[in-house]
């Protein structure tokens, strides 16, 4: 055989390797996941919520594709759509499902971000890990926020409401076309749904799958952290056996999901007020006046909002969710710079090191404040 006839031949041979391998040539599968190594004391249920939360979030993208094949974004219809989707068997299974894995996506992000936070998996030159996380979590509220809206009962109509309050308190409302009465007419609250919709089906979950793509990045760069509870033990292995323990977990906390969405109905709750069925239509008060409270992962807003407007007697009060949404960013923002070191802690007393970590704890703490209280304000809350 001429040494100019093998790579004609090799060629040829290409072929037959198969689509498999095909793929794993042209992406490099096996340097990414199979040669990739990685500690093996990570292979736990802590350093595992990352993935679980990354497998939620491709679900959460499946689930919403296929409800956006029967959903229209029309402030006259949309309630009406997503009460015969809960009351229709495999689409009631599917919308629960989207519902129910946004509170597990939520629960991932406060326990991986706080796994993070106390064992100083941003230190050593991981500033960046932190920082794009936090704007993960950002994205996650971003999707939250408007996928509550697309429910469109009066819950969901509180939400373009209170984006109408704001505007309104800078002065902008008449200049953006965003006022009080534009929504309670329907043709103009459909152009506002449509822009929620846009940015729930598009902006959102692109900015989620571009920040994800660079997390993992960057954890492959600059390694993963070992947690020190747990000892060293030098030993590596592939980073499949990590995608399996994903998959484990997720299957566990996810079927959990599934299950709750077969077996647990939902009501459409409220028809929003600016719909003539509604036994709201014609209220004098916005939702929150007229007891729509958020779910569970955003009520704070509305507590916050509550909080300044009956306790502290600042109007509008969606200044409430303003100072909360900058209170608990700033706070997440600030923690790598307020707590920066060579290496990770190395044990329980390093980790509550108040010297050294107090200012961080600090920040941290005026977090979880914020939020719990405008948790529980939001849950005492009572009609005006």
């Amino acid at each position: 055989m001429s040494v100019a006839s093998q790579p004609a031949e090799a060629t040829k041979a290409h072929p037959r390797q198969g689509l498999g391998a095909a793929i794993e040539e042209q992406f490099a599968l096996r340097q990414l996941i199979r040669e990739y190594l990685i500690p093996t004391e990570t292979n736990n249920l802590w350093y595992t919520l990352g993935g679980v939360l990354a497998i939620a979030l491709v679900l959460e993208v499946v689930t919403g594709f296929l409800l956006t094949l029967v959903y229209s974004p029309d402030a006259g219809r949309a309630y009406g759509i997503t009460k015969d989707l809960l009351g229709d068997g495999l689409w009631a299974v599917i919308i629960n499902f989207h519902f129910w894995t946004a509170y597990v996506i939520f629960g991932l992000v406060m326990l991986h971000m706080m796994r993070v936070f106390l064992t100083g998996g941003y230190r050593g030159g991981k500033q960046g890990l932190w920082l794009g996380g936090v704007i993960l979590a950002a994205c996650v509220f971003l999707a939250f926020i408007t996928g509550e809206s697309l429910h469109w009962d009066e819950v969901g109509f509180a939400v373009p409401w209170h984006i109408s309050e704001f505007f309104q308190a800078i002065g902008l409302a008449t200049a953006v076309n965003y006022t009080f009465a534009q929504l309670r007419d329907i043709a103009g609250a459909t152009e506002r749904l449509g822009q929620i919709y846009a940015l729930h089906i598009s902006i959102a979950p692109l900015l989620l799958f571009l920040f994800v793509a660079l997390h993992y990045y960057l954890i492959k760069v600059k390694g993963i952290s070992i947690p020190f509870w747990l000892k060293e033990s030098g030993r590596t292995v592939a980073f499949s056996s990590h995608v399996f323990e994903w998959l484990k977990y997720s299957g566990i906390i996810l079927g959990a999901v599934l299950l709750l969405s077969i077996f647990v109905q939902r009501d459409a709750g409220i028809a929003p007020q600016l719909i003539p069925s509604s036994p709201l239509f014609g209220s004098p008060h916005g939702p929150g006046g007229n007891g729509a409270k958020p779910t569970f992962p955003i009520g704070w807003t509305h507590g916050m909002n509550v909080f300044f407007g009956q306790f502290l007697g600042i109007e509008p009060d969606i200044w409430g969710t303003v100072f909360g949404m900058v209170v608990i960013a700033g706070a997440l923002l600030a923690v790598p710079f307020l707590d920066p070191a060579d290496r990770a802690p190395r044990g329980w007393k390093e980790a509550f090191d108040w010297r050294k970590r107090g200012w961080a704890f600090f920040v941290v703490a005026l977090m979880w404040v914020t939020m719990i209280l405008g948790f529980l304000v939001n849950f005492m809350a009572v009609p005006d």
